[in-house]
């Protein structure tokens, strides 16, 4: 396909041909993701990023990566969000991360860490009961989730218990559903 674009960066009109490229990209510590980017090409061969969209291309990446890692995607965190009715004050604060970090989860503009995916897939296993848990104090959401999931070996925080509680280990597995942390 052939488009024709305003490039603020030649202040020129150009016509350009879509193309995408199947690249490796290194997206944290992931190395030689395989993506397919999307640039318009110009007229002398040089490639750009979409005039309309620019930061696609990041998107794949990012999107490659939580495959990869088999993390949650930004509409599945939003959804358990939404599914338990909380804004996005208050599901940050029942995680313990701050509502600016979740905010660019869900839109897309930053990865989350191993450990916020595994609080994102804690709660959506737990979602059913966390209204019950759920209190306006993070502490005491914390606590509850804690009490609540450990007799089914989920962690919570850094800890992993096992059933008799003499394992603990920084993130740990959830062995119920084959989640390695």
């Amino acid at each position: 396909m052939k488009k024709r674009f305003y490039n603020p960066e030649l202040n020129s009109y150009d016509v350009y041909e879509e193309v995408w490229i199947s690249e490796r990209v290194n997206v944290k510590d992931e190395k030689g993701l395989l993506v397919k980017n999307h640039y318009w090409k110009d007229s002398s061969g040089e490639l750009w990023a979409d005039f309309d969209n620019p930061m696609e291309n990041v998107y794949e990446s990012f999107k490659a990566y939580r495959k990869k890692k088999s993390f949650l995607t930004p509409n599945q965190i939003k959804g358990i969000r939404n599914d338990l009715n909380l804004s996005v004050r208050e599901f940050a604060n029942i995680l313990g991360i701050s509502s600016s970090t979740l905010t660019k989860i869900e839109n897309n503009h930053r990865i989350q860490t191993k450990y916020q995916d595994q609080l994102f897939k804690l709660v959506a296993l737990n979602k059913n009961n966390l209204n019950n848990l759920v209190s306006t104090n993070n502490d005491d959401a914390i606590n509850n989730i804690n009490s609540s999931v450990k007799e089914n070996k989920y962690f919570i925080k850094d800890s992993f218990y096992n059933e008799d509680k003499s394992s603990y280990e920084i993130y740990g597995i959830n062995r119920d559903i084959g989640v390695i942390a």
